[in-house]
């Protein structure tokens, strides 16, 4: 099969599955992943399609998530003004860092650290940059692992910048149902030089028994709560206080 054909039934493969590993379109075409590679990069050079690590995604797929305006895109822009020239970031559980992380405009000399498997996922499918994933026992409730492995871990760890998103957050703190995430909270922020914090307005004081970390841990707090200046007001250093306006 001349390179031509290759690249048009690639092409075809992209308009029924949204992306495909490299190795399952050289088995598809009967070829190697090394000229499999190739082709991808040809086509990836002359916009045909988006390669991306271990695989090739379509255009049409990257058009789809571009099109799909997060609901709080405000916050999450907020959060993207700090990413400065971090190249090791770690991104917490939670929705907002899920959506941060499609965001970011990853490269292969930067790496994302997490303890999310859906986070991890999405940054080995959709970028090219480097993973490290926290591992241990998953905890299904929210496919994290912060338990006794992760911690040790975590302790040989460093990150230039510290993505958070808490689920309940409050004037006096982020809480949580789990007590034994305050040892996880702990060595995390311990381990960021600098710790960026979501604070989401539809998650202010939800319910949490256990009290797992201030607001001042944080070297900035975004927030788009509309009562926050006053809420907070002599909680946390002004300097680090990042509110959203309408």
């Amino acid at each position: 099969m001349i390179s031509t054909e290759r690249h048009q039934q690639i092409l075809n493969a992209l308009a029924d599955e949204p992306f495909i590993k490299l190795k399952a379109l050289a088995d598809r075409l009967h070829v190697s992943v090394m000229t499999i590679r190739r082709d991808v990069a040809k086509l990836s050079s002359t916009g045909a399609l988006i390669a991306v690590r271990g695989g090739v995604k379509s255009l049409a797929s990257v058009t789809r998530s571009q099109n799909k305006t997060p609901e709080n895109y405000p916050l999450l822009k907020a959060a993207l003004s700090y990413l400065e020239q971090s190249r090791v970031i770690f991104l917490d559980s939670g929705t907002l860092c899920h959506q941060l992380a499609q965001l970011i405009p990853w490269t292969s000399e930067m790496t994302a650290v997490t303890n999310d498997f859906h986070i991890a996922e999405g940054i080995v499918r959709e970028t090219s940059a480097k993973l490290f994933f926290i591992g241990g026992e998953l905890n299904r409730s929210d496919n994290t692992c912060h338990k006794s492995l992760a911690l040790e871990m975590l302790n040989s760890l460093s990150f230039e910048l510290l993505f958070l998103s808490p689920d309940s957050w409050s004037e006096r703190g982020v809480w949580h149902h789990d007590e034994h995430r305050q040892s996880w909270y702990r060595m995390l922020t311990r381990a960021a030089r600098r710790t960026v914090l979501l604070a989401d307005s539809k998650y202010y004081d939800q319910s949490g028994l256990f009290n797992l970390y201030t607001l001042g841990i944080a070297d900035v707090v975004i927030t788009n709560y509309p009562a926050a200046e006053l809420v907070l007001k002599d909680r946390i250093d002004p300097l680090k206080f990042h509110p959203l306006r309408d």
